[in-house]
């Protein structure tokens, strides 16, 4: 379903700030205490988790206080009329829906953004709040302050996946006149980049990654299908339609099965069970959605 609730970037709570009182007001603290939270000592938890593939992922986790502040800002930029080709962070829009965008389509490419959260720069995100919603100088850089750790995007805040967009609104306009003035379809998801079409030759692809270089961002995990199920954010599209990756259907009867042991009422295996059937029903809803 749309987001009936957008509204255009002039109407956000954001623009336009003129001090850090106002600043303040907007984010529901009184001035001295949104200062010492931009800059005060303790405010995020470091820790890594498990990488699927092996390895592990470093965590910068805001303390709660901070974590809700950026939570407050997360929410007022993402009523912000969003682009089309943007999926995640959108309301009423998903991994699912990004991945049915492409279905028809002959030719996939995809690649996905490396590190987006930590090479996204303070002064990028300085930059945002200062020229594209042009609040004074000094809110902007208390903004900056607020969404950053260490100069850059938290990998564990509320607010990376949709201000790392906005950080790079400038290449992510770029890229999508680009590809509509080809005929091509692009969606982004984080840090996710699709582009399709009945023709997409690798010419175009290497505009497009030279576009990601110049801002200083480096791409990885390059896919390239051609008349073949493409595989999008987690999502197989087959011609017209969406389907399961195998992996997740394997998995599912494999729950399904050791559930059915007698004596076996794990409550994680049925949350599991239920979590794998629901992302399923998700799927194939978008498939029903075409009738």
């Amino acid at each position: 379903m749309p987001n009936k609730t957008v509204i255009p970037l002039h109407q956000s709570q954001l623009y336009k700030l003129t001090s850090p009182r106002r600043l303040a007001n907007v984010l529901g603290l009184g001035e001295a205490e949104l200062r010492a939270m931009a800059i005060g000592p303790d405010r995020y938890r470091q820790f890594e988790i498990e990488k699927k593939g092996g390895g592990k992922r470093p965590v910068e986790d805001p303390v709660a206080p901070l974590k809700r502040v950026q939570g407050r800002i997360a929410q007022m930029l993402a009523r912000i009329e969003p682009p089309p080709f943007l999926f995640c962070p959108v309301k009423g829009r998903c991994y699912v829906s990004n991945a049915a965008r492409h279905r028809g389509n002959r030719v996939v490419h995809c690649l996905d953004i490396k590190k987006f959260f930590p090479s996204t720069p303070r002064v990028r995100v300085i930059a945002f709040f200062q020229f594209v919603l042009q609040c004074r100088g000094d809110v902007a850089g208390l903004l900056g302050d607020l969404c950053t750790f260490e100069g850059h995007l938290p990998t564990g805040s509320p607010l990376s996946p949709i201000l790392a967009y906005y950080s790079y609104h400038d290449m992510w306009a770029e890229i999508a006149a680009f590809c509509a003035s080809k005929g091509h379809t692009l969606t982004v998801y984080v840090d996710d980049v699709t582009i399709s079409g009945a023709k997409v030759p690798l010419a175009d692809v290497w505009q497009v990654r030279r576009m990601i270089h110049r801002t200083g961002l480096r791409y990885h995990k390059l896919k390239h299908y051609v008349d073949r199920p493409a595989e999008i954010t987690g999502v197989i599209v087959r011609g017209g339609r969406v389907v399961a990756p195998n992996r997740q259907r394997l998995k599912h009867r494999k729950l399904l099965l050791a559930l059915q042991q007698p004596g076996n009422f794990d409550q994680r295996l049925q949350g599991r069970l239920a979590g794998l059937a629901g992302q399923m029903r998700q799927i194939d809803g978008q498939n029903e959605s075409l009738r």
